[in-house]
């Protein structure tokens, strides 16, 4: 059966399960919610089809930092916050209560396995207790040689390229950052040396990874998420989304029961028993406190957050530069003042590289990887709001309780960048954290990593956040320190599969076209 007449048999269900069931009245009810749903796929499809969080920033200026919109096949409505007190609430105070949504975790599941993104409640805070450790600030200091050496390999090979080229070449700079950020969590996980990308295992990861973001950038994507949402026992679709990351998870698997017996038996001569996120893992698993097979999906879990997410932010961040050259020669006016190759005090003092810390943290603030963040509520709970709600009948709600199983939709893109708390937010500009007038006010700033939800908060805040921006100093340090970086005349926006994506208007797939010379 093909996909549309399963769709089409899944619609008459759920029509007819709706009418039985009826509605019951809730609160949600009282929300403003946008005009024009379709239908069949409410307001969910153009979510999906627009530029990354574009719909629900509109709405939040349209509607206020609270309001309501329509799932697709009958799903009930969808709350969508971004008022301070309520995202607080679900990212601390109550964390627990939000989970994955129940069609989710299977996909992660089939992806990269049982780990700790996977994870939720109890399980999530065992691995937690054992994973902290490993990415304290000492033991950043510990892993900075290897980031250095995996950033001095960039440097040289795309000295080499251009030098190949003539002084002047086209790249792919997704694809170039992703080599570099995979070799350093391979060298600083599991003391596993990926080869710039170029051994057989990177390029295996990498290709599997782009056929999984190809497929999840698809339409059909986009149907068989809101099919499984609605009857998640048909997770044996067949359809390319669902079959790519049944070909990542075992790749994924591969390479870590390689890296864990080579850890275990000896083979590697010791290189993975250091201080690092196997070695940490090991001494888990011969103390009992975790399993085989938990230790290689953590595996999986540690080497496509650790890649993936970085390597868009830092060629997100090189894209902003190019357009704006002034900012480039700024940060690279600066790197050269520092007189010296950046140091582990130097990338992390932020005395002597303030303007390389802005320009991170705003590529951080506008370009989250987790865009579009999404959870269920696991009990029936009450959420605070800062800006009270008027509902249609008067009343004027200062908090908002919600049943159990409703789904909530945390924009962190959309949310980063809200003019009402950021002045000019949906701009790309540095100099903002170092004006007193261009960030929120304490009343104003989420209680997050520099007021922003790159990283998330509270006891699901991302594990290896620190590691993340010392990755992303160096990588920027030693490329706009060496070389200089223009647009090309492609159109590129920002879409979401897995995580936040460049896209090549009219391309298939992720790629960050950059034209690049060196710096004079």
């Amino acid at each position: 059966m093909d996909l549309p007449a399963i769709l089409t048999v899944l619609i008459v269900v759920l029509v007819t399960v709706s009418l039985r069931k009826g509605r019951s009245v809730s609160k949600i009810k009282e929300l403003p919610c946008p005009n024009n749903a379709s239908l069949l796929f409410g307001h969910e499809w153009d979510v999906f089809s627009n530029v990354v969080g574009s719909k629900f920033t509109e709405w939040f200026n349209k509607y206020g930092p609270v309001y309501r919109m329509k799932g697709a096949l009958f799903h009930p409505d969808i709350l969508v916050v971004a008022d301070r007190a309520a995202v607080n609430h679900i990212f601390s105070t109550n964390s627990y209560n939000y989970v994955k949504a129940p069609f989710f975790s299977p996909v992660v599941e089939r992806l990269i396995g049982r780990g700790i993104i996977w994870s939720e409640g109890s399980l999530h805070k065992r691995f937690r207790r054992l994973m902290d450790s490993t990415f304290s600030p000492a033991k950043i200091r510990d892993m900075s040689p290897d980031v250095f050496e995996a950033t001095s390999s960039l440097q040289t090979r795309l000295t080499q390229h251009l030098q190949d080229n003539h002084g002047e070449a086209t790249i792919d700079a997704l694809s170039w950052t992703s080599s570099t950020t995979l070799d350093v969590i391979g060298r600083v996980g599991f003391g596993y040396d990926f080869k710039a990308g170029e051994s057989e295992e990177a390029k295996a990861i990498k290709e599997d990874w782009a056929q999984q973001v190809v497929a999840g950038m698809s339409p059909t994507a986009f149907y068989a998420e809101v099919v499984l949402r609605a009857f998640p026992i048909l997770l044996r679709l067949p359809v390319k989304s669902m079959q790519a990351q049944g070909r990542m998870k075992v790749t994924m698997d591969r390479l870590s029961r390689r890296l864990i017996e080579s850890a275990e038996s000896g083979e590697d001569g010791g290189k993975r028993k250091g201080v690092n996120f196997l070695a940490t893992m090991l001494n888990a698993s011969g103390e009992g406190r975790m399993t085989k097979q938990e230790m290689i999906d953590n595996v999986s879990h540690l080497v496509i957050a650790g890649y993936e997410t970085s390597a868009m932010t830092a060629s997100m961040v090189l894209w902003e530069l190019a357009k704006n050259p002034s900012c480039q020669q700024k940060l690279r006016e600066e790197l050269i003042r520092l007189g010296r190759e950046p140091s582990y005090d130097d990338l992390t003092s932020n005395k002597d590289l303030p303007y390389l810390d802005a320009v991170v943290k705003e590529g951080l603030r506008c370009f989250p990887a987790a865009a579009n963040y999404g959870r269920v509520a696991l009990a029936d709970d009450v959420l605070p709001l800062e800006t009270p709600i008027t509902a249609p009948s008067g009343e004027v709600l200062t908090e908002l309780p919600i049943r159990a199983g409703q789904s909530i939709n945390l924009p962190h893109i959309s949310i980063n960048t809200l003019t009402s708390v950021w002045p000019d937010g949906e701009l790309f500009r540095p100099e903002r954290w170092h004006e007193p007038s261009g960030l929120p006010s304490k009343s104003k700033a989420l209680t997050s990593w520099s007021g922003i939800l790159t990283f998330g908060a509270g006891p699901r805040m991302c594990l290896g956040y620190r590691l993340a921006i010392l990755e992303l100093k160096a990588v920027l340090a030693v490329l706009i320190r060496n070389f200089a970086f223009e647009p090309t005349v492609d159109v590129v926006e920002k879409r979401y599969a897995v995580v936040l994506q460049p896209k090549v208007v009219g391309k298939e797939g992720p790629q960050m076209p950059l034209k690049v010379v060196f710096a004079t």
